[in-house]
């Protein structure tokens, strides 16, 4: 193996918040390394990058900073041919980040309050995009995550995006929900399978919500419009969104044309929700499968830190009648699935376990929502794995033919892994690991792109 590190303006390692301890702790250099070594055998036919993005703040202030705003930074491994050909991790460069490493600028326009993209990373339109929610603008990255502009997707783009789009395997396009603080409405877009916004949509909500996902169905988007709203008191003091006691969440059932007047408004139970894992029309009625929390941001203001998350089933009746499930009651986060089944019914699902805070991560969990079982894959001591990605198996022969690949820490040696799970065959060992060069802090969003 060969390496080559730059050593950056190091990252501050306070030791009183703690989302900058242990492995949420930012790392301090950009690491290159290649020909990685590997136990068992990563299967031939992915071949591609898997990407990773989250929070790597330089000299944080501990007593305010929350676990959303740290700088990006971005991580990828590249497999080809049974080998993992490269690992790399790159600060995702803004405006802040590059004062803070002395570097220049990206190229590109401006929305919002800032330019930081720290939450997920995604191809659109055959480019490789950091995205971030609450006005900023994507990021794009070359294949090797070095930062090349800020993209308002060709000018089509009429505001900032969101972090968490969703794809539609029907059309190849992305279904977006945005917000931005200041802003007294929401938006819906679409984004094509080109990377070009074609329908942008004002959904009125003059108390300015934070809206972290969607999801949709094949008749309607999902607008989960939860009781966590933007704070101007809180500006300049921290995390500028609490939850709102006084108000009454809604989940908007949104028809797919983009007709507002006629959204159907269900009053939502008293809780938040970041993650949808799917949804889908099963005959009149809306099936939605959420981690559900409790609240959010009401007393602990660094992190999602306010009860334990689990995975909850709503139906939606004609009539708005609301009813819950529960599905899975370990505190998870992160659900993920197979992509091809998106807004459509559905059999498996996958997630991190998360404890009773979100700060406990281990093993990763499959669900047959089906059968009511769900399967554990612990990744042994001192081992945290987070959101499991599924990779469908080229000409499927069922939903889950395929495999699970993951980041997981190893505190036995303060580094990380990649770790590859044949789907199938959910709690058997591993079929390849993957060790890495450098430790990969707990984050948010990532995905397999294909060279394909």
């Amino acid at each position: 193996m060969s390496m080559t590190e730059t050593l950056e303006k190091p990252a501050a390692a306070p030791a009183s918040n703690p989302y900058l301890l242990g492995n949420f702790a930012p790392v301090e250099v950009e690491t290159t390394a290649f020909d990685l070594p590997t136990k068992g055998s990563i299967p031939k036919e992915l071949e591609g990058r898997f990407l990773r993005i989250g929070p790597n703040p330089i000299n944080p202030d501990p007593s305010n900073y929350h676990w959303f705003t740290g700088g990006g930074m971005a991580h990828g491994l590249r497999l080809r041919n049974g080998k993992a050909e490269w690992y790399r991790n790159r600060f995702v460069i803004g405006s802040r980040v590059a004062e803070q490493l002395g570097r220049d600028n990206i190229p590109g326009p401006v929305n919002g309050f800032g330019d930081n993209a720290n939450t997920n990373i995604i191809d659109m339109g055959g480019r490789t995009y950091a995205i971030v929610e609450a006005g900023s603008l994507p990021v794009e990255l070359s294949y090797e995550l070095e930062s090349v502009q800020r993209s308002n997707l060709g000018g089509s783009l009429p505001h900032g995006f969101s972090a968490h789009p969703k794809y539609d395997p029907v059309t190849g396009g992305l279904h977006v929900i945005t917000y931005q603080p200041g802003l007294m409405a929401l938006s819906y877009l679409f984004v094509d399978k080109t990377g070009v916004c074609t329908q942008a949509v004002d959904i009125p909500a003059p108390h300015c919500p934070m809206i972290h996902d969607v999801a949709f169905t094949g008749r309607y988007a999902i607008v989960l419009d939860l009781p966590v709203d933007f704070e101007m008191s809180l500006v300049g003091k921290g995390f500028p969104f609490a939850w709102n006691p006084n108000r009454a969440g809604r989940i908007g059932l949104l028809p797919r044309n983009g007709d507002v007047s006629a959204t159907r408004w269900i009053e939502a139970p008293e809780c938040y929700v970041f993650h949808v894992m799917n949804a889908y029309d099963d005959g009149a009625d809306v099936v939605i499968d959420v981690a559900r929390h409790p609240k959010m941001f009401a007393s602990e203001m660094r992190g999602p830190s306010e009860g334990k998350p689990y995975l909850c089933r709503w139906r939606i009746t004609p009539g708005g009648r609301l009813t819950e499930t529960t599905m899975d009651e370990r505190g998870l986060e992160f659900p993920r699935f197979n992509d091809a089944h998106a807004g459509q019914a559905y059999r498996y699902g996958y997630s991190a376990s998360a404890g009773d805070a979100l700060q406990q991560f281990g093993p990763s969990f499959k669900h047959d929502l089906e059968k009511g079982v769900n399967l554990t894959h612990d990744y042994g001591p001192g081992r945290q794995g987070l959101e499991p990605v599924f990779i469908a198996r080229e000409n499927p022969k069922a939903e889950d033919d395929g495999w699970i690949i993951n980041y997981v820490f190893d505190a036995n040696r303060n580094t990380s892994d990649v770790v590859i799970l044949d789907a199938q065959d959910f709690e058997g060992a591993p079929l390849a690991t993957i060790e890495l060069p450098a430790r990969v802090p707990f984050g948010f969003h990532g995905n397999w792109i294909a060279d394909a």
